[in-house]
């Protein structure tokens, strides 16, 4: 049976019962702000003679209509892309999800006919959600329509100088059980954030995103000696968030001086190895990573813009999107070094451009968490060149005109599966010494 949506707007074919008419409060957005210059302020408003129908996740594939406090209780996310919702005259701009009250958004205050479809949540999206706001030296954010310069992926990401994102992950740790310090070094890693991901079948959801927190080995990689050393900038050295900065193991991008293809790439056949890579050394634990679609088409101008126009374009048909390769392992984008900061530095360009918008400034540089002072590796290609691929400098900016053939830092970076769960029992925190425990 097809849910109808009697009042229009776009449905997706989904089990359910014909809308029937309710009157609720809901929250909302008053107004779509014409600047991107402050944050939109949700407010509460009762709306009169509106047409909305409610329909939940049934936990059998489909959905069922249910009463309108159901999605308060903290157990459903509005399904934002498959919800409609339309004003009595003109269509409501925005449909939205707001995590920290469980709160319907909207853009408008006119009289509503919608169908709002709620998903059950995952152990993990309520994880993060109870973790929302700050954090250790920085802040967990989740990226919402409503966020100005954000993602707009409804995704969280950990932003500032040094948030409590560690977690405990690798061969031995098994035996870590939230005691200050005994997570090996070569286990630790950094929560990037729960975002939306697209799995090898296609299938788009949210997953776990992790970053090493310290720089790979040639040992990781499986080589019995590194390429080189990468650089590392001494004038940042007050700024470091990992323990070795010097004599850091340094790669090429690619062996193959000409070709930026990363699915041919030297990083990407090291990493994803299983036989004497980067997943050889993880052992089982390489079971709870996922292989998905990374986008690596690239970006055709050597200074990036600001982060959220980076995210628009390694996920756009036209460039990252456009080419895909499937793998579990890979490295960070541009854009997540971007959202790193604080969102007060999400105007700033990521380029070399060293005036009033650049990115070479210090409030960047010291609300970075992914900031080091050491050059190091993107997965994201120069597409204007053959053989170019970006980094993160030891100065803090990004830049495109980088040879393959060069020696650069690089840390593993790739998605949990959803069936993993955080544990933050035992006056675990996620800071460096009580990292956040997957049982």
């Amino acid at each position: 049976i097809k849910s109808v949506n009697l009042h229009g707007g776009n449905m997706k074919r989904k089990v359910g019962i014909i809308s029937v008419l309710l009157v609720i409060v809901i929250v909302v957005i008053s107004t779509i702000l014409l600047t991107n210059k402050k944050e939109k302020e949700p407010l509460n408003f009762t709306t009169n003679g509106s047409n909305i129908a409610y329909m939940y996740d049934n936990g059998n594939g489909g959905y069922e209509q249910g009463t309108s406090n159901a999605w308060s209780t903290g157990e459903y996310v509005l399904d934002i892309e498959d919800s409609s919702c339309n004003g009595d005259e003109d269509p409501v701009d925005v449909i939205d999800w707001d995590p920290s009250s469980n709160g319907v958004l909207l853009s408008s205050n006119k009289n509503i006919n919608s169908t709002l479809y709620f998903d059950k949540k995952s152990e993990q999206e309520k994880f993060f959600e109870k973790l929302l706001g700050p954090s250790g030296d920085g802040e967990l954010l989740y990226h919402n329509s409503f966020f100005t310069n954000g993602a707009n992926d409804h995704g969280y990401r950990y932003s500032g100088d040094d948030p409590n994102n560690f977690i405990c992950f690798g061969p031995g740790s098994e035996s870590y059980n939230g005691s200050a310090g005994t997570c090996a070094d070569k286990n630790l890693y950094r929560i990037i954030g729960y975002v939306p991901v697209t799995l090898s079948n296609g299938i788009k959801t949210k997953l776990i995103k992790v970053i090493k927190s310290e720089y790979a080995t040639a040992d990781d990689l499986g080589k019995t000696t590194a390429d080189g050393t990468a650089w590392f900038n001494k004038d940042y050295e007050d700024l470091i968030r990992v323990k070795k900065v010097e004599n850091i193991d340094g790669f090429r991008w690619n062996d193959d001086e000409y070709v930026n293809i990363w699915g041919n790439s030297t990083l990407y056949e090291k990493l994803n190895d299983s036989d004497s890579g980067y997943l050889n050394r993880l052992t089982d634990w390489a079971e709870k990573i996922v292989d998905v679609q990374w986008n690596v088409g690239g970006y055709d101008v050597e200074e990036p813009p600001i982060a959220k126009e980076m995210y628009n374009i390694e996920n756009s048909a036209e460039y990252g999107k456009s080419t895909k390769e499937n793998a579990k392992i890979g490295l960070i984008y541009i854009y997540d070094y971007g959202f790193a900061s604080s969102k007060e530095n999400w105007t700033k360009l990521l380029g070399w451009d060293s005036g009033n918008n650049g990115y070479s400034n210090d409030e960047n540089r010291k609300n970075n968490w992914l900031f080091n002072g050491v050059s190091e590796w993107t997965i994201s290609r120069f597409s204007f060149e053959d053989d170019d691929a970006f980094i993160i400098s030891s100065s803090g900016n990004v830049d495109g005109d980088n040879w393959v053939y060069g020696l650069e830092a690089i840390r593993p970076v790739f998605y949990l599966n959803s069936d993993v769960k955080i544990t933050a029992d035992n006056g675990i925190d996620g800071s460096e010494n009580k990292p956040y425990r997957i049982n």
